[in-house]
Protein backbone atom coordinates (compact mmCIF):
# COMPACT_ATOMS: atom_id res chain seq x y z
CA UNK A 1 0.00 0.00 0.00
CA UNK A 2 2.85 2.33 0.84
CA UNK A 3 4.26 1.76 -2.63
CA UNK A 4 0.87 2.60 -4.11
CA UNK A 5 0.96 5.98 -2.37
CA UNK A 6 4.41 6.55 -3.77
CA UNK A 7 3.09 5.94 -7.25
CA UNK A 8 0.21 8.33 -6.69
CA UNK A 9 2.64 11.04 -5.70
CA UNK A 10 4.66 10.32 -8.84
CA UNK A 11 1.60 10.67 -11.03
CA UNK A 12 0.70 13.97 -9.36
CA UNK A 13 4.27 15.14 -9.90
CA UNK A 14 4.09 14.30 -13.60
CA UNK A 15 0.85 16.23 -13.92
CA UNK A 16 2.41 19.24 -12.14
CA UNK A 17 5.44 19.14 -14.42
CA UNK A 18 3.21 19.01 -17.47
CA UNK A 19 1.34 22.11 -16.33
CA UNK A 20 4.59 23.94 -15.61
CA UNK A 21 6.01 22.89 -18.95
CA UNK A 22 2.97 24.34 -20.64
CA UNK A 23 3.60 27.62 -18.84
CA UNK A 24 7.28 27.78 -19.79
CA UNK A 25 6.49 27.09 -23.44
CA UNK A 26 5.03 30.52 -23.81
CA UNK A 27 7.06 32.49 -26.28
CA UNK A 28 9.04 35.30 -24.59
CA UNK A 29 9.61 38.48 -26.53
CA UNK A 30 13.32 37.81 -26.97
CA UNK A 31 12.64 34.58 -28.85
CA UNK A 32 11.94 36.26 -32.16
CA UNK A 33 13.93 36.28 -35.38
CA UNK A 34 14.56 40.04 -35.15
CA UNK A 35 15.74 39.98 -31.53
CA UNK A 36 17.95 36.90 -31.87
CA UNK A 37 19.66 38.00 -35.09
CA UNK A 38 20.24 41.67 -34.31
CA UNK A 39 23.77 41.05 -32.98
CA UNK A 40 24.65 37.73 -34.63
CA UNK A 41 27.67 39.17 -36.49
CA UNK A 42 29.29 40.69 -33.39
CA UNK A 43 28.06 38.22 -30.75
CA UNK A 44 27.70 34.81 -32.46
CA UNK A 45 28.13 32.74 -29.27
CA UNK A 46 25.36 34.64 -27.47
CA UNK A 47 23.12 34.27 -30.52
CA UNK A 48 23.69 30.50 -30.61
CA UNK A 49 22.92 30.32 -26.89
CA UNK A 50 19.61 32.13 -27.44
CA UNK A 51 18.77 29.69 -30.23
CA UNK A 52 19.54 26.75 -27.93
CA UNK A 53 17.19 28.23 -25.36
CA UNK A 54 14.50 28.83 -27.99
CA UNK A 55 14.72 25.17 -29.04
CA UNK A 56 14.74 23.91 -25.45
CA UNK A 57 11.67 26.00 -24.58
CA UNK A 58 9.90 25.32 -27.90
CA UNK A 59 9.66 29.09 -28.27
CA UNK A 60 10.26 28.98 -32.05
CA UNK A 61 9.65 26.36 -34.74
CA UNK A 62 12.66 24.04 -35.04
CA UNK A 63 13.09 24.70 -38.77
CA UNK A 64 13.42 28.45 -38.07
CA UNK A 65 15.91 27.79 -35.26
CA UNK A 66 18.01 25.62 -37.59
CA UNK A 67 17.84 28.22 -40.34
CA UNK A 68 19.17 30.93 -38.01
CA UNK A 69 21.89 28.61 -36.71
CA UNK A 70 22.99 28.07 -40.28
CA UNK A 71 23.19 31.84 -40.87
CA UNK A 72 25.31 32.34 -37.73
CA UNK A 73 27.73 29.51 -38.51
CA UNK A 74 28.11 30.68 -42.10
CA UNK A 75 29.07 34.15 -40.86
CA UNK A 76 31.68 32.44 -38.61
CA UNK A 77 33.18 30.65 -41.68
CA UNK A 78 32.07 27.30 -40.20
CA UNK A 79 30.40 26.15 -43.41
CA UNK A 80 30.13 22.47 -42.45
CA UNK A 81 28.03 23.33 -39.41
CA UNK A 82 26.04 25.82 -41.49
CA UNK A 83 25.27 23.11 -44.07
CA UNK A 84 24.25 20.64 -41.35
CA UNK A 85 21.59 22.93 -39.90
CA UNK A 86 20.43 24.18 -43.30
CA UNK A 87 19.88 20.58 -44.36
CA UNK A 88 17.83 19.85 -41.21
CA UNK A 89 15.58 22.85 -41.91
CA UNK A 90 15.33 21.91 -45.61
CA UNK A 91 14.24 18.33 -44.82
CA UNK A 92 11.68 19.59 -42.29
CA UNK A 93 10.21 22.02 -44.84
CA UNK A 94 10.18 19.37 -47.58
CA UNK A 95 8.18 16.97 -45.39
CA UNK A 96 5.66 19.51 -44.05
CA UNK A 97 4.96 21.60 -47.20
CA UNK A 98 3.63 24.30 -44.84
CA UNK A 99 5.78 27.24 -45.96
CA UNK A 100 7.00 27.25 -49.60
CA UNK A 101 8.82 30.57 -49.06
CA UNK A 102 10.90 29.14 -46.23
CA UNK A 103 11.57 26.00 -48.26
CA UNK A 104 12.88 28.26 -51.03
CA UNK A 105 15.17 30.10 -48.59
CA UNK A 106 16.64 26.81 -47.39
CA UNK A 107 17.02 25.55 -50.96
CA UNK A 108 19.07 28.65 -51.77
CA UNK A 109 21.15 28.08 -48.62
CA UNK A 110 21.76 24.42 -49.54
CA UNK A 111 22.84 25.38 -53.07
CA UNK A 112 25.24 28.12 -51.87
CA UNK A 113 26.75 26.14 -48.97
CA UNK A 114 27.25 23.04 -51.11
CA UNK A 115 29.12 25.22 -53.60
CA UNK A 116 31.31 26.72 -50.86
CA UNK A 117 32.24 23.18 -49.78
CA UNK A 118 33.14 22.25 -53.42
CA UNK A 119 30.15 19.91 -53.77
CA UNK A 120 29.23 21.36 -57.16
CA UNK A 121 26.95 18.62 -58.51
CA UNK A 122 24.89 18.59 -55.33
CA UNK A 123 24.75 22.39 -55.40
CA UNK A 124 23.53 22.27 -59.02
CA UNK A 125 20.75 19.85 -58.07
CA UNK A 126 19.45 22.20 -55.35
CA UNK A 127 19.79 25.26 -57.62
CA UNK A 128 17.79 23.74 -60.50
CA UNK A 129 15.07 22.67 -58.06
CA UNK A 130 15.05 26.12 -56.42
CA UNK A 131 14.79 28.12 -59.67
CA UNK A 132 11.53 26.38 -60.52
CA UNK A 133 10.09 27.12 -57.07
CA UNK A 134 11.32 30.75 -57.19
CA UNK A 135 9.52 31.34 -60.49
CA UNK A 136 6.31 29.85 -59.06
CA UNK A 137 6.55 32.24 -56.10
CA UNK A 138 7.70 35.18 -58.32
CA UNK A 139 10.73 35.66 -56.05
CA UNK A 140 13.20 37.51 -58.32
CA UNK A 141 16.01 37.76 -55.75
CA UNK A 142 16.01 34.02 -54.98
CA UNK A 143 15.84 33.20 -58.68
CA UNK A 144 18.86 35.43 -59.36
CA UNK A 145 20.85 33.92 -56.47
CA UNK A 146 20.23 30.44 -57.82
CA UNK A 147 20.99 31.37 -61.43
CA UNK A 148 24.27 32.89 -60.32
CA UNK A 149 25.04 29.82 -58.21
CA UNK A 150 24.38 27.63 -61.27
CA UNK A 151 26.86 29.78 -63.20
CA UNK A 152 29.51 29.30 -60.50
CA UNK A 153 28.94 25.54 -60.50
CA UNK A 154 29.15 25.36 -64.29
CA UNK A 155 32.39 27.29 -64.20
CA UNK A 156 33.93 25.04 -61.53
CA UNK A 157 32.87 22.00 -63.58
CA UNK A 158 34.87 23.46 -66.55
CA UNK A 159 31.85 24.80 -68.51
CA UNK A 160 32.98 28.43 -68.38
CA UNK A 161 30.94 29.90 -71.22
CA UNK A 162 27.77 28.31 -69.89
CA UNK A 163 28.70 29.74 -66.51
CA UNK A 164 28.98 33.30 -67.88
CA UNK A 165 25.57 32.86 -69.56
CA UNK A 166 23.99 32.10 -66.19
CA UNK A 167 25.84 35.10 -64.67
CA UNK A 168 24.43 37.40 -67.35
CA UNK A 169 20.90 36.00 -66.88
CA UNK A 170 21.01 36.86 -63.19
CA UNK A 171 22.56 40.31 -63.75
CA UNK A 172 20.12 41.23 -66.54
CA UNK A 173 17.14 40.12 -64.45
CA UNK A 174 18.20 42.40 -61.59
CA UNK A 175 19.22 45.30 -63.80
CA UNK A 176 15.99 45.23 -65.82
CA UNK A 177 13.86 45.23 -62.68
CA UNK A 178 14.95 48.86 -61.93
CA UNK A 179 14.43 48.14 -58.24
CA UNK A 180 16.80 49.89 -55.80
CA UNK A 181 16.27 47.07 -53.28
CA UNK A 182 18.13 44.74 -55.64
CA UNK A 183 21.20 46.98 -56.06
CA UNK A 184 23.16 45.37 -53.23
CA UNK A 185 22.81 41.96 -54.84
CA UNK A 186 23.60 43.42 -58.27
CA UNK A 187 26.80 44.93 -56.87
CA UNK A 188 27.78 41.57 -55.41
CA UNK A 189 27.19 39.80 -58.75
CA UNK A 190 29.30 42.42 -60.52
CA UNK A 191 32.11 41.73 -58.08
CA UNK A 192 32.02 37.95 -58.39
CA UNK A 193 31.84 38.05 -62.18
CA UNK A 194 34.72 40.52 -62.18
CA UNK A 195 36.80 38.08 -60.13
CA UNK A 196 36.08 35.23 -62.54
CA UNK A 197 36.96 37.41 -65.57
CA UNK A 198 40.28 38.26 -63.92
CA UNK A 199 40.97 34.58 -63.29
CA UNK A 200 40.21 33.82 -66.96
CA UNK A 201 42.60 36.61 -68.05
CA UNK A 202 39.82 38.66 -69.67
CA UNK A 203 41.24 41.92 -68.33
CA UNK A 204 39.30 44.36 -70.51
CA UNK A 205 35.97 42.73 -69.69
CA UNK A 206 36.88 42.70 -66.01
CA UNK A 207 37.89 46.38 -66.11
CA UNK A 208 34.58 47.30 -67.75
CA UNK A 209 32.42 45.52 -65.18
CA UNK A 210 34.62 46.84 -62.34
CA UNK A 211 34.00 50.44 -63.40
CA UNK A 212 30.27 49.64 -63.69
CA UNK A 213 30.33 48.38 -60.12
CA UNK A 214 32.19 51.45 -58.85
CA UNK A 215 29.53 53.66 -60.46
CA UNK A 216 26.76 51.57 -58.85
CA UNK A 217 28.43 51.76 -55.42
CA UNK A 218 28.77 55.55 -55.70
CA UNK A 219 25.03 55.69 -56.34
CA UNK A 220 24.29 53.33 -53.41
CA UNK A 221 26.45 55.38 -51.02
CA UNK A 222 23.97 58.25 -51.35
CA UNK A 223 21.15 56.05 -50.02
CA UNK A 224 20.99 56.37 -46.19
CA UNK A 225 19.38 52.96 -45.71
CA UNK A 226 22.43 51.18 -47.11
CA UNK A 227 24.77 50.03 -44.31
CA UNK A 228 28.12 51.81 -44.36
CA UNK A 229 30.10 48.71 -43.31
CA UNK A 230 28.71 46.67 -46.22
CA UNK A 231 29.53 49.46 -48.66
CA UNK A 232 33.04 49.63 -47.23
CA UNK A 233 33.61 45.93 -47.93
CA UNK A 234 32.45 46.28 -51.52
CA UNK A 235 34.46 49.45 -52.17
CA UNK A 236 37.57 47.75 -50.78
CA UNK A 237 37.17 44.80 -53.15
CA UNK A 238 36.49 46.80 -56.31
CA UNK A 239 39.28 49.31 -55.58
CA UNK A 240 41.83 46.51 -55.04
CA UNK A 241 40.83 44.79 -58.29
CA UNK A 242 40.79 48.01 -60.31
CA UNK A 243 44.28 48.79 -59.00
CA UNK A 244 45.42 45.36 -60.19
CA UNK A 245 43.77 45.67 -63.62
CA UNK A 246 45.12 49.17 -64.35
CA UNK A 247 48.60 48.02 -63.28
CA UNK A 248 48.22 45.02 -65.57
CA UNK A 249 47.23 47.19 -68.53
CA UNK A 250 50.13 49.60 -67.91
CA UNK A 251 48.23 52.54 -66.40
CA UNK A 252 50.33 52.70 -63.23
CA UNK A 253 49.13 56.14 -62.20
CA UNK A 254 45.47 55.11 -62.04
CA UNK A 255 46.48 51.82 -60.43
CA UNK A 256 48.26 53.66 -57.62
CA UNK A 257 45.28 55.99 -57.18
CA UNK A 258 42.86 53.08 -56.79
CA UNK A 259 45.20 51.29 -54.39
CA UNK A 260 45.27 54.44 -52.27
CA UNK A 261 41.44 54.41 -52.26
CA UNK A 262 41.56 50.74 -51.21
CA UNK A 263 43.91 51.50 -48.30
CA UNK A 264 41.50 54.19 -47.07
CA UNK A 265 38.75 51.59 -46.47
CA UNK A 266 38.27 49.84 -43.13
CA UNK A 267 38.10 46.44 -44.80
CA UNK A 268 41.68 46.73 -46.06
CA UNK A 269 42.95 45.92 -42.55
CA UNK A 270 40.95 42.67 -42.20
CA UNK A 271 42.26 39.21 -43.30
CA UNK A 272 39.71 39.07 -46.15
CA UNK A 273 40.52 42.61 -47.24
CA UNK A 274 44.28 42.03 -47.17
CA UNK A 275 43.83 38.96 -49.33
CA UNK A 276 42.01 41.03 -51.97
CA UNK A 277 45.15 43.12 -52.51
CA UNK A 278 47.50 40.19 -53.19
CA UNK A 279 47.23 40.23 -57.04
CA UNK A 280 48.25 43.90 -57.12
CA UNK A 281 51.11 43.30 -54.69
CA UNK A 282 52.33 40.43 -56.88
CA UNK A 283 52.57 42.77 -59.86
CA UNK A 284 54.54 45.24 -57.74
CA UNK A 285 56.94 42.48 -56.68
CA UNK A 286 56.10 42.78 -52.95
CA UNK A 287 56.20 39.04 -52.46
CA UNK A 288 56.70 38.99 -48.70
CA UNK A 289 53.63 41.19 -48.26
CA UNK A 290 51.70 38.66 -50.38
CA UNK A 291 52.79 35.81 -48.09
CA UNK A 292 51.85 37.80 -44.98
CA UNK A 293 48.36 38.52 -46.33
CA UNK A 294 47.87 34.88 -47.37
CA UNK A 295 48.96 33.69 -43.93
CA UNK A 296 46.38 35.87 -42.16
CA UNK A 297 43.58 34.61 -44.40
CA UNK A 298 44.68 30.97 -44.05
CA UNK A 299 44.25 31.26 -40.29
CA UNK A 300 40.61 32.18 -40.86
CA UNK A 301 40.12 29.37 -43.40
CA UNK A 302 41.63 26.69 -41.13
CA UNK A 303 38.66 27.15 -38.75
CA UNK A 304 36.45 25.62 -41.43
CA UNK A 305 36.70 22.95 -44.14
CA UNK A 306 39.85 23.53 -46.24
CA UNK A 307 38.72 21.16 -49.01
CA UNK A 308 37.54 23.93 -51.33
CA UNK A 309 38.69 26.08 -54.25
CA UNK A 310 39.15 29.21 -52.13
CA UNK A 311 41.83 27.52 -50.02
CA UNK A 312 43.51 26.23 -53.20
CA UNK A 313 43.63 29.81 -54.52
CA UNK A 314 45.52 30.92 -51.39
CA UNK A 315 48.03 28.08 -51.78
CA UNK A 316 48.62 28.91 -55.47
CA UNK A 317 49.32 32.54 -54.59
CA UNK A 318 51.81 31.36 -51.98
CA UNK A 319 53.51 29.23 -54.64
CA UNK A 320 53.88 32.24 -56.95
CA UNK A 321 55.35 34.43 -54.21
CA UNK A 322 57.72 31.74 -52.90
CA UNK A 323 58.88 30.97 -56.44
CA UNK A 324 59.83 34.61 -56.90
CA UNK A 325 61.62 34.53 -53.52
CA UNK A 326 63.38 31.29 -54.58
CA UNK A 327 61.94 29.34 -51.62
CA UNK A 328 61.78 26.19 -53.72
CA UNK A 329 61.49 23.74 -50.82
CA UNK A 330 58.38 25.58 -49.62
CA UNK A 331 56.98 25.52 -53.18
CA UNK A 332 57.36 21.73 -53.34
CA UNK A 333 55.59 21.28 -49.99
CA UNK A 334 52.74 23.55 -51.09
CA UNK A 335 52.34 21.59 -54.33
CA UNK A 336 52.04 18.38 -52.29
CA UNK A 337 49.35 19.96 -50.11
CA UNK A 338 47.41 21.08 -53.20
CA UNK A 339 47.61 17.57 -54.69
CA UNK A 340 46.31 16.05 -51.44
CA UNK A 341 43.39 18.53 -51.24
CA UNK A 342 42.39 17.91 -54.87
CA UNK A 343 42.45 14.15 -54.26
CA UNK A 344 40.25 14.55 -51.15
CA UNK A 345 37.74 16.65 -53.10
CA UNK A 346 37.61 13.95 -55.81
CA UNK A 347 37.05 11.16 -53.26
CA UNK A 348 34.25 13.14 -51.60
CA UNK A 349 32.48 13.58 -54.96
CA UNK A 350 32.63 9.79 -55.51
CA UNK A 351 30.98 9.22 -52.15
CA UNK A 352 28.03 11.54 -52.89
CA UNK A 353 26.24 8.95 -55.05
CA UNK A 354 26.57 6.29 -52.37
CA UNK A 355 25.33 8.69 -49.69
CA UNK A 356 22.27 9.52 -51.77
CA UNK A 357 21.47 5.79 -52.08
CA UNK A 358 21.88 5.42 -48.31
CA UNK A 359 19.45 8.29 -47.78
CA UNK A 360 16.87 6.70 -50.07
CA UNK A 361 17.30 3.39 -48.26
CA UNK A 362 16.78 5.06 -44.86
CA UNK A 363 13.63 6.79 -46.11
CA UNK A 364 12.24 3.47 -47.41
CA UNK A 365 13.05 1.81 -44.12
CA UNK A 366 11.31 4.61 -42.23
CA UNK A 367 8.19 4.26 -44.40
CA UNK A 368 8.20 0.51 -43.79
CA UNK A 369 8.45 1.03 -40.03
CA UNK A 370 5.56 3.51 -40.10
CA UNK A 371 3.44 1.03 -42.05
CA UNK A 372 4.24 -1.71 -39.55
CA UNK A 373 3.32 0.56 -36.63
CA UNK A 374 0.04 1.46 -38.28
CA UNK A 375 -0.74 -2.22 -38.71
CA UNK A 376 0.02 -2.93 -35.06
CA UNK A 377 -2.28 -0.14 -33.95
CA UNK A 378 -5.17 -1.89 -35.65
CA UNK A 379 -4.80 -4.97 -33.45
CA UNK A 380 -7.46 -4.90 -30.73
CA UNK A 381 -7.50 -8.52 -29.56
CA UNK A 382 -5.69 -7.92 -26.27
CA UNK A 383 -7.46 -9.40 -23.26
CA UNK A 384 -8.27 -7.58 -20.04
CA UNK A 385 -5.85 -9.72 -18.01
CA UNK A 386 -2.94 -8.76 -20.33
CA UNK A 387 -3.78 -5.07 -19.97
CA UNK A 388 -3.91 -5.36 -16.18
CA UNK A 389 -0.70 -7.38 -16.06
CA UNK A 390 1.07 -4.86 -18.23
CA UNK A 391 -0.18 -1.98 -16.10
CA UNK A 392 1.02 -3.65 -12.88
CA UNK A 393 4.41 -4.37 -14.39
CA UNK A 394 4.70 -0.79 -15.60
CA UNK A 395 3.83 0.54 -12.12
CA UNK A 396 6.38 -1.78 -10.55
CA UNK A 397 9.14 -0.64 -12.90
CA UNK A 398 8.21 2.99 -12.34
CA UNK A 399 8.60 2.45 -8.59
CA UNK A 400 11.94 0.72 -9.11
CA UNK A 401 13.08 3.56 -11.37
CA UNK A 402 12.01 6.14 -8.81
CA UNK A 403 13.80 4.27 -6.03
CA UNK A 404 17.00 3.94 -8.08
CA UNK A 405 16.87 7.61 -9.02
CA UNK A 406 16.62 8.54 -5.33
CA UNK A 407 19.71 6.44 -4.55
CA UNK A 408 21.65 7.93 -7.48
CA UNK A 409 20.60 11.48 -6.62
CA UNK A 410 21.74 11.08 -3.00
CA UNK A 411 25.05 9.64 -4.16
CA UNK A 412 25.49 12.45 -6.70
CA UNK A 413 24.71 15.11 -4.11
CA UNK A 414 27.44 13.70 -1.86
CA UNK A 415 29.88 13.69 -4.79
CA UNK A 416 28.97 17.26 -5.76
CA UNK A 417 29.36 18.42 -2.16
CA UNK A 418 32.88 16.94 -2.04
CA UNK A 419 33.79 18.33 -5.48
CA UNK A 420 32.52 21.79 -4.47
CA UNK A 421 34.75 21.72 -1.41
CA UNK A 422 37.77 20.72 -3.47
CA UNK A 423 36.91 23.23 -6.14
CA UNK A 424 36.58 26.07 -3.60
CA UNK A 425 40.02 25.24 -2.24
CA UNK A 426 41.48 25.18 -5.75
CA UNK A 427 39.84 28.50 -6.62
CA UNK A 428 41.29 30.06 -3.48
CA UNK A 429 44.76 28.76 -4.37
CA UNK A 430 44.41 30.10 -7.93
CA UNK A 431 43.31 33.53 -6.66
CA UNK A 432 46.28 33.62 -4.33
CA UNK A 433 48.61 32.62 -7.12
CA UNK A 434 47.21 35.17 -9.57
CA UNK A 435 47.27 37.91 -6.92
CA UNK A 436 51.05 37.75 -6.69
CA UNK A 437 52.97 39.62 -9.37
CA UNK A 438 55.47 37.42 -11.19
CA UNK A 439 58.41 37.91 -13.44
CA UNK A 440 56.96 36.50 -16.67
CA UNK A 441 60.10 36.69 -18.73
CA UNK A 442 61.42 33.43 -20.18
CA UNK A 443 64.98 32.45 -21.12
CA UNK A 444 65.89 33.43 -24.65
CA UNK A 445 66.48 29.79 -25.46
CA UNK A 446 66.04 26.71 -23.33
CA UNK A 447 68.79 24.20 -24.06
CA UNK A 448 68.13 20.49 -24.47
CA UNK A 449 68.19 18.50 -21.25
CA UNK A 450 71.52 17.18 -20.00
CA UNK A 451 71.85 13.96 -18.02
CA UNK A 452 74.62 15.58 -15.92
CA UNK A 453 72.29 18.28 -14.61
CA UNK A 454 69.00 16.40 -14.20
CA UNK A 455 68.03 18.13 -10.96
CA UNK A 456 68.93 21.55 -12.38
CA UNK A 457 66.82 20.79 -15.46
CA UNK A 458 63.86 19.85 -13.24
CA UNK A 459 64.16 23.10 -11.32
CA UNK A 460 64.35 25.07 -14.58
CA UNK A 461 61.29 23.19 -15.92
CA UNK A 462 59.36 23.90 -12.72
CA UNK A 463 60.17 27.63 -12.84
CA UNK A 464 59.15 27.89 -16.51
CA UNK A 465 55.98 25.87 -15.94
CA UNK A 466 54.90 28.09 -13.04
CA UNK A 467 55.21 31.15 -15.27
CA UNK A 468 53.37 29.44 -18.15
CA UNK A 469 50.65 28.17 -15.78
CA UNK A 470 50.24 31.71 -14.42
CA UNK A 471 49.81 33.15 -17.95
CA UNK A 472 47.39 30.42 -19.04
CA UNK A 473 45.19 30.91 -15.97
CA UNK A 474 45.42 34.70 -15.92
CA UNK A 475 44.55 35.13 -19.62
CA UNK A 476 42.25 32.05 -19.68
CA UNK A 477 44.06 30.74 -22.75
CA UNK A 478 42.54 27.31 -22.12
CA UNK A 479 39.12 28.64 -23.19
CA UNK A 480 40.28 28.77 -26.81
CA UNK A 481 39.51 25.48 -28.61
CA UNK A 482 42.33 26.37 -31.03
CA UNK A 483 45.04 26.56 -28.32
CA UNK A 484 47.98 24.57 -29.73
CA UNK A 485 51.20 23.08 -28.49
CA UNK A 486 53.09 25.20 -31.04
CA UNK A 487 51.68 28.40 -29.54
CA UNK A 488 52.74 27.42 -26.01
CA UNK A 489 56.20 26.21 -27.03
CA UNK A 490 56.79 29.55 -28.74
CA UNK A 491 55.91 31.34 -25.50
CA UNK A 492 58.39 29.35 -23.39
CA UNK A 493 61.00 28.99 -26.18
CA UNK A 494 61.28 25.21 -25.80
CA UNK A 495 61.44 22.34 -28.21
CA UNK A 496 58.54 19.85 -28.23
CA UNK A 497 60.41 17.09 -26.39
CA UNK A 498 61.46 19.18 -23.42
CA UNK A 499 58.07 20.93 -23.34
CA UNK A 500 56.27 17.58 -23.07
CA UNK A 501 58.64 16.47 -20.28
CA UNK A 502 58.10 19.76 -18.43
CA UNK A 503 54.30 19.30 -18.53
CA UNK A 504 54.58 15.68 -17.37
CA UNK A 505 56.92 16.54 -14.47
CA UNK A 506 54.68 19.31 -13.15
CA UNK A 507 51.17 17.96 -13.83
CA UNK A 508 51.53 14.15 -13.92
CA UNK A 509 49.72 14.21 -17.25
CA UNK A 510 50.21 15.43 -20.82
CA UNK A 511 49.36 18.82 -22.33
CA UNK A 512 45.87 17.70 -23.37
CA UNK A 513 45.13 16.41 -19.87
CA UNK A 514 46.42 19.62 -18.25
CA UNK A 515 44.37 21.93 -20.53
CA UNK A 516 41.25 19.76 -20.27
CA UNK A 517 41.52 19.82 -16.48
CA UNK A 518 41.49 23.65 -16.55
CA UNK A 519 38.52 23.60 -18.96
CA UNK A 520 36.61 21.25 -16.67
CA UNK A 521 37.32 23.53 -13.72
CA UNK A 522 35.85 26.41 -15.69
CA UNK A 523 32.84 24.28 -16.70
CA UNK A 524 32.19 23.46 -13.02
CA UNK A 525 32.52 27.17 -12.22
CA UNK A 526 29.92 28.02 -14.90
CA UNK A 527 27.52 25.36 -13.61
CA UNK A 528 27.68 26.95 -10.17
CA UNK A 529 27.54 30.60 -11.29
CA UNK A 530 25.30 30.26 -14.36
CA UNK A 531 22.80 27.46 -13.60
CA UNK A 532 20.55 28.50 -16.53
CA UNK A 533 23.26 27.89 -19.15
CA UNK A 534 22.69 24.92 -21.43
CA UNK A 535 25.27 22.14 -21.39
CA UNK A 536 26.23 22.96 -24.95
CA UNK A 537 26.80 26.61 -24.01
CA UNK A 538 28.88 25.54 -20.99
CA UNK A 539 30.98 23.16 -23.08
CA UNK A 540 31.65 25.67 -25.85
CA UNK A 541 32.34 28.48 -23.36
CA UNK A 542 34.88 26.18 -21.70
CA UNK A 543 36.74 25.56 -24.97
CA UNK A 544 35.26 22.09 -25.68
CA UNK A 545 33.29 22.07 -28.96
CA UNK A 546 32.39 18.38 -28.96
CA UNK A 547 29.55 17.32 -26.64
CA UNK A 548 30.61 13.61 -26.60
CA UNK A 549 34.12 14.71 -25.62
CA UNK A 550 32.70 17.00 -22.92
CA UNK A 551 30.59 14.16 -21.47
CA UNK A 552 33.51 11.74 -21.53
CA UNK A 553 35.99 14.14 -19.88
CA UNK A 554 33.48 15.33 -17.29
CA UNK A 555 32.45 11.83 -16.24
CA UNK A 556 36.07 10.71 -16.06
CA UNK A 557 36.83 13.67 -13.77
CA UNK A 558 33.74 13.66 -11.49
CA UNK A 559 32.25 10.17 -11.80
CA UNK A 560 28.97 11.56 -13.17
CA UNK A 561 27.63 13.10 -16.35
CA UNK A 562 27.31 16.90 -16.74
CA UNK A 563 23.51 16.57 -16.53
CA UNK A 564 23.72 14.58 -13.30
CA UNK A 565 26.17 17.09 -11.81
CA UNK A 566 23.97 20.02 -12.80
CA UNK A 567 20.86 18.41 -11.31
CA UNK A 568 22.68 17.51 -8.10
CA UNK A 569 23.97 21.09 -7.86
CA UNK A 570 20.40 22.36 -8.10
CA UNK A 571 19.26 19.90 -5.40
CA UNK A 572 21.95 21.21 -3.04
CA UNK A 573 20.85 24.81 -3.66
CA UNK A 574 17.26 24.04 -2.64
Amino acid sequence: MRHFYYLCFLLLGFLSLSVRAGETNREPEQYTREYIMKDYMTEPDRTLQLLDEAEANSAMPLNIVDELRSVVYRNMYRNKSALHYARRAYVSDSLSHDDPSHLLRMTVAMAELSHLLSEYKESMRYAVQGVELARELKDIQSECKLLFCMGENKRMLSFKEEGYQFFDQAIDLLDNSKNEEYETMLSYFYGVKMGYLIADKRSNDALEIGLQREKLLDKMSKQPEIRADLLDLQFAYVYSKLAYLFQLTGDRERAAAYYKKYQATNASSTPDGKFDSTPYLLLLGEYQAVLDNCRDFKEVMREQDTLNSQYLTILNLEILANTKLENYKTVINLQRVIAAIKDSIYQREKQNAALELDTLYELNEKEARIAEQAFQLKIRNITLICILSGALLALFFLWRLWHQNCVIRNKNKALVRRINEQFSMQEEMDRSQLGVEKDLSFPEKVEDESSDNEEQDKQMNKMIFEKLDYIIKRDKLYLSPDLSREELTRIVRMNNTRFAKMIKENTDTNLSGYINNLRLNYAIHLMKEQPDYTLRAIAESSGINSMPTFHQLFKGRTGMTPSEFKNAQKDLAV
